[in-house]
């Protein structure tokens, strides 16, 4: 493999990277910011707006689901993925972690004292961090019994895509809060408070990987046209799928389940993500080398997330900007502040992998000289 294809493969996926956590922080910024008269069903920005805060979510599990596929099929010797397994289970439980810290209801994790059962409830409510960990063990999971069966472990993710698809409308029907304590049925509920349960949202990751997996098998990213090509078809295909399947549903049943339990809001999302993925494959061709701030960003987007949440939503740490500012600004002015947010994020991961950097000369010195 040229170094030139190998170098359009990383831009390709760190642009996917890049663009998810940046939607995400656009998404967040303008949820606190924007005043409550603008955000009507009429205006076509605030619809705008709503439709690509709604593919956020989908592009950032993908992008995860995506790049370990990849990774996972680059592995072929049992000791490289040995050590790629025990990186993944740590990097999962450190998710899994952090997203219960942040809605910790207490500054001091061990003393609970006068704590409602509607904050234990935001405390246990599943969000993507925990909802990537979790799903990230699943998926693991499924290339350890792939390895040793000698299967093809795409065709697993694939149907547990399917599977997680058909439990949702069914997972909605059972009182989870009755059969459960609350730390479990929050997985599986959002009754609780969980914007990210298990079903439907695991299911984008495990597409994400069985695509990743795909895509490395048959070396479609080392031809980043055809990489757009077949990203294109299979994401036209998915969004006509989505289209079909609520008319169908329209002519025989005379209503609409879309925006519910249907399975045509993922074909429809999951096409969207895969055209995007189509733009960035597009953008690899032209673009030699992609700019510093940009990989690093990609590379810190886990504490992007966690930083950007915790300005702009307050923590039991600190108040956010929710509490200053919050539901106040107008259109210009919240435009204006997202790319301040996003632009103080880039600062935030320089600023980031030069601390990195100068820990790691400090240690290396003080190792040297001991």
């Amino acid at each position: 493999m040229s170094s030139d294809l190998s170098s359009r493969r990383v831009i390709y996926i760190d642009l996917l990277r890049f663009c998810a956590i940046f939607l995400m922080v656009h998404g967040h910024t303008v949820d606190v910011v924007l005043s409550q008269e603008y955000r009507h069903p009429t205006y076509i920005g605030f619809n705008t707006w709503l439709f690509f805060r709604g593919l956020t979510a989908p592009l950032f599990l993908f992008a995860s689901g995506f790049i370990y596929g990849v990774r996972f099929r680059r592995t072929d010797s049992p000791e490289k993925f040995h050590k790629i397994k025990i990186k993944t289970i740590r990097r999962a439980l450190l998710l899994i972690l952090i997203g219960y810290l942040m809605k910790s209801p207490t500054p001091i994790i061990i003393s609970w004292e006068g704590v409602t059962y509607q904050m234990l409830q935001l405390f246990y409510a599943i969000d993507i961090l925990q909802l990537i960990g979790a799903s990230l063990l699943i998926f693991l999971l499924m290339e350890i019994i792939a390895r040793k069966k000698q299967y093809d472990a795409a065709r697993y993710l694939i149907a547990l895509t399917i599977f997680f698809l058909l439990a949702n409308p069914v997972s909605k029907l059972i009182d989870w809060e009755e059969t459960l304590p609350l730390q479990l049925s929050s997985w599986f509920s959002q009754r609780t408070g969980s914007l990210f349960p298990l079903f439907p949202w695991g299911a984008y990751l495990f597409l994400g990987g069985a695509v990743g997996i795909y895509f490395q098998r048959k070396g479609y990213l080392n031809d980043m046209l055809r990489l757009t090509q077949i990203q294109l078809k299979i994401g036209i295909i998915f969004i006509l799928n989505a289209f079909l399947l609520n008319s169908l549903e329209l002519a025989f049943f005379e209503k609409s389940t879309f925006w519910t339990t249907s399975p045509g809001l993922f074909y429809a999302r999951f096409g969207a993500v895969l055209i995007f993925g189509s733009l960035f494959s597009v953008l690899s061709l032209y673009i030699k080398r992609i700019p510093k701030f940009l990989y690093n960003a990609s590379k810190n987007s886990l504490w992007i997330y966690v930083v950007h949440v915790m300005l702009l939503y307050g923590s039991s740490w600190n108040r956010g900007v929710k509490d200053f500012i919050g539901y106040s600004l107008n259109v210009w002015q919240t435009v204006l502040f997202v790319l301040f947010m996003i632009g103080l994020m880039i600062l935030f991961s320089e600023a980031l992998i030069r601390l990195n950097f100068a820990l790691k000369n400090l240690f290396s010195k003080k190792i040297k000289t001991a």
